[in-house]
């Protein structure tokens, strides 16, 4: 094997361990939501008024299993459809005051969770993480992993990095 096939299979266990960690959030049982649904709702949030085609491409499932889950998210009041003003047939999707509620509780027990997790580190490795994470993210941005849209908060990573 090649140092490149080595590298790449290398980035391979990294990026699952990686993402074993990120989803074994624990927090969505208790808000009763699954993986999906949150990644769904998140992108919901930070993308005010994003369309449903968008959304589907964002999120990465087909047109039809996103409108089935926004009819379950809308039936628990987390989020709501309404058309386009500019263009009925274009529906974009908002975010409600409850599902305003429930991203805020969830963001904050996740922070909770962090943060105990990360207490046993120094303040100098609590920088230092979150510098890696941050610095891991841009180069995945940069060679195109990861593909952000213009409305993503990823691109605050890229501009808060000096090129």
């Amino acid at each position: 094997m090649t140092a490149n096939t080595n590298d790449a299979l290398e980035l391979e266990r990294l990026f699952t361990d990686l993402t074993q960690a990120i989803t074994q959030n624990r927090t969505l049982d208790e808000f009763g939501l699954t993986r999906l649904q949150a990644i769904t709702l998140k992108n919901v949030y930070t993308r005010i008024g994003i369309s449903m085609s968008q959304l589907a491409d964002t999120t990465g499932i087909s047109r039809a299993q996103l409108t089935r889950l926004i009819t379950t998210l809308e039936k628990r009041d987390l989020v709501e459809r309404r058309h386009n003003e500019d263009n009925r047939r274009v529906v974009n999707v908002y975010g409600t005051e409850h599902g305003k509620n429930v991203i805020r509780e969830h963001s904050q027990l996740i922070a909770n969770r962090i943060q105990s997790h990360t207490k046993n580190l120094s303040p100098a490795e609590q920088t230092a993480l979150t510098h890696h994470l941050r610095e891991a993210i841009r180069l995945m941005v940069k060679a195109g992993i990861i593909t952000p849209d213009d409305q993503s908060p990823l691109n605050q990573i890229r501009k808060d990095q000096p090129k």
